[in-house]
């Protein structure tokens, strides 16, 4: 396995100076580039699984701002599209999702081959591997389970969660049911990115704080678990990170299972405690504030992450996506602060 891209490498715990970099959301509505390519598009289902523009925005990020990985273009929200609930998006507003009968959505997403939808996807993996430059990788994604199924159960995104939570407590055969559909629909699509070519897996859990404390081994952890066995079964050597926001400080109780994990922190994360609780034992992945990145009052934030982490394995990255009003200028800014630290 050598001359492998430096992502790689830092996620199989070899400390890398400088660190490497990507940006959560890195192809998206800060560029003027992708901003052309969505125009196209007024169906954003339709621009996620179309080949040739799914390849150009995913290299545009590379192409500008030389990121160490690429990951692929797509949205978490595929997966219940494909299973039958209708996804569509509406500015200003984001993802509308239909309602369902649960009954009988479930009984046809068990036995639903979703291999024929995803061609598209799997098709743009291969495109984008053979166009990276040598030494980046390609980063492959899902939602976790919990997340994807508060959109599925919310009609869309939720500002409270209560409903949901109410609903997965008083309904629990058909929510256990939702997440185990929503378990092995992601490690399908998972395993399916590896096959095509991907070179790492992030799982996004978005919404994992929304979950009560008593309910997250079955909800968050016991999902997680089986997603990460599943994927290791098959590929041993890919690895996989997890972006749990707003729940950091279970993180300690989950690395004797999931042993070679790389835990993503949000901004929220107080990055000494990351340091002595986590990487110690496991890679680490954050954890700057994207709204820094906007203002551009990051460069003190930016050394601190780097006293504390970077000796490794680390991976550079936001605490959470980066957002619509972020200058190029400061994304420039920020990755040459990063690779002009003293190692």
């Amino acid at each position: 396995m050598d001359n492998q891209p430096a992502l790689v490498e830092a996620l199989r715990g070899i400390s890398k100076a400088p660190p490497p970099i990507w940006l959560m959301r890195q192809a998206g509505r800060y560029l003027p580039e992708y901003m052309a390519e969505r125009q196209k598009f007024p169906d954003f289902m339709e621009f996620c699984f179309n080949s040739d523009v799914v390849t150009k925005v995913t290299l545009q990020p590379i192409e500008r701002f030389d990121f160490d990985a690429a990951i692929i273009f797509s949205d978490i929200l595929t997966i219940p599209h494909f299973l039958g609930q209708t996804v569509k998006f509406e500015k200003g507003h984001g993802p509308i999702l239909a309602r369902v009968e649960w009954d009988h959505f479930l009984k046809n997403g068990k036995n639903k081959d979703l291999s024929p939808e995803y061609q598209p996807l799997f098709k743009a993996i291969q495109d984008v591997k053979s166009a990276l430059p040598s030494g980046k990788a390609l980063i492959g994604f899902a939602g976790s389970s919990w997340t994807i199924a508060t959109y599925m159960i919310g009609g869309g995104k939720s500002k409270d969660f209560s409903e949901i939570v109410k609903f997965a407590e008083t309904e629990t055969e058909i929510f256990n049911e939702i997440l185990d559909l929503l378990t092995d629909q992601v490690t399908w699509l998972l395993l399916g990115q590896i096959k095509a070519g991907c070179d790492v897996v992030q799982i996004f859990d978005s919404w994992a704080a929304a979950v009560p404390a008593q309910h997250r081994e079955q909800w968050l952890w016991q999902p997680l678990r089986k997603i990460y066995n599943a994927l290791k079964a098959v590929y041993p050597e890919t690895p996989i990170i997890y972006y749990g926001k707003g729940v950091s400080l279970d993180y300690p109780k989950l690395i004797s299972d999931l042993s070679d994990l790389c835990f993503g922190l949000d901004q929220s994360v107080d990055v000494k405690w990351a340091h002595s609780t986590i990487q110690k034992f496991a890679p680490v992945q954050g954890n700057l504030d994207p709204e820094k990145l906007v203002t551009g009052d990051f460069e003190k934030d930016v050394r601190g992450i780097l006293e504390n982490l970077s000796a490794g394995p680390f991976v550079f990255n936001l605490g959470h996506g980066i957002l619509p009003a972020t200058p190029i200028q400061h994304v420039h800014r920020l990755i040459e602060l990063i690779r002009n630290q003293k190692s």
